[in-house]
């Protein structure tokens, strides 16, 4: 993928012709959380899938929370692509695969659907209410990652550091929370493992495109990255850990696997990193394990 650099193009000027990046921003994001504050009064009836997987029975429920989930979802990708798109690089034809960047938001929304009914008062009192933050929370959150995400389509943009740390950061806080929800599942492997790994190796792609390399070989590292999640799920099943421990220790095997991945794309991996990465496991596992409930 190449990058150049062009006038205007360092993600601070205003389109021609449409309608502003910042203002397209605000309206998917207005409506996503209209959604979700919407999501306590839509009553759909549950339905229940059940079929049989290697001589046992699996089901998956979907409910009102999971469709909407899914809903809102499409509409983060939807408007985030607009927006990539009326980026000056992609209208010129120098930056393209927009999908790369669906991957963040679409699956922000998706924990924030899902932890939001998790609220201990819920939106019964809107003034004092839990869930009312997290809904200030969820609007802050969906802005910062679409600002940021606009800032690291040019390599030049004077803002292009902070938010590829920015970005960074909010891969971990949402893989945290959905890593934790799919554990305390306690689904069957097949269901938990397979889930765990798909929604690693999305998450992947947003930490891993920030190498800017070919995307065939970022896609390969973000399928290995979502198979050791899998892996690692399948056996935690067996150990009977809290939600907040389970999450965890997935996102330290999801940190080191997208750290090392990312310093081989970089081409920048070497003994040192490896030493340094092998100490973050061995003191991130010992803290685990000491302060787990």
């Amino acid at each position: 993928m190449s990058f150049m650099h062009l006038p205007g193009g360092n993600g601070l000027c205003s389109e021609k012709k449409g309608i502003p990046w910042y203002e397209r921003a605000s309206v998917f994001v207005s409506l996503i959380v209209l959604g979700l504050a919407l999501l306590p009064e839509i009553e759909l009836p549950t339905r229940t899938f059940s079929f049989h997987v290697l001589g046992s029975l699996a089901s998956i429920r979907l409910s009102a929370t999971w469709l909407m989930a899914a809903l809102l979802a499409s509409l983060a990708c939807t408007g985030t692509d607009s927006l990539v798109r009326s980026h000056p690089l992609v209208r010129w034809g120098e930056s393209c695969h927009t999908f790369a960047f669906w991957t963040l938001p679409g699956l922000l929304v998706v924990a924030a659907t899902l932890l939001l009914p998790l609220a201990p008062d819920g939106p019964a009192a809107p003034f004092r209410s839990y869930w009312l933050g997290g809904l200030a929370l969820t609007a802050l959150l969906l802005l910062l990652t679409a600002v940021a995400q606009y800032h690291t389509i040019d390599l030049t943009d004077p803002h292009y550091r902070p938010a590829r740390l920015a970005l960074n950061i909010l891969v971990y806080l949402v893989a945290l929370s959905l890593f934790a929800l799919i554990y305390s599942s306690k689904a069957r492997s097949l269901l938990s493992a397979t889930t765990m790994a798909a929604v690693g190796s999305l998450l992947a792609l947003e930490l891993l495109r920030g190498t800017h390399q070919n995307l065939r070989l970022t896609g390969l590292y973000t399928l290995i990255t979502g198979l050791a999640l899998g892996e690692v799920t399948w056996a935690l099943n067996y150990w009977t850990v809290n939600r907040l421990t389970g999450g965890l220790l997935l996102l330290l095997v999801f940190y080191m696997v997208t750290g090392l991945s990312r310093e081989r794309l970089s081409q920048s991996l070497n003994r040192r990193a490896l030493v340094e990465f092998a100490l973050v496991a061995l003191v991130g596992i010992g803290l685990i394990i000491k302060y787990r409930p």
